[in-house]
């Protein structure tokens, strides 16, 4: 059997579980962004999968800072990062 199969899989909550313990006096605060960014990734995934059936395809009708066309997808994902990551106190 390949080795690659034999490798235990971590999720990405997993891993920031266990490091945290490496760093006893951080204040969890890069582990919350990691968590954060995880959701924006994972929501991102689902739309990606269901493009066609959501209309996320195809160009925005509008251009970036670069002048470039922007694409639904792009817009979408900014929107869920900015949205997953902005601070709420």
């Amino acid at each position: 059997m390949n080795s690659i199969y034999k490798r235990k899989v971590v999720t990405l909550g997993q891993f920031i579980i266990e490091r945290q313990a490496d760093f006893p006096y951080a204040k969890g605060e890069l582990s919350r962004l990691l968590r954060d960014i995880g959701i924006a990734a994972k929501i991102v995934n689902r739309e990606v999968n269901k493009a066609g059936l959501a209309d996320i395809l195809g160009d925005m009708g509008s251009s970036n800072v670069q002048g470039e066309e922007q694409k639904k997808l792009d817009v979408f994902a900014n929107e869920q990062f900015i949205s997953s990551t902005e601070f709420r106190w």
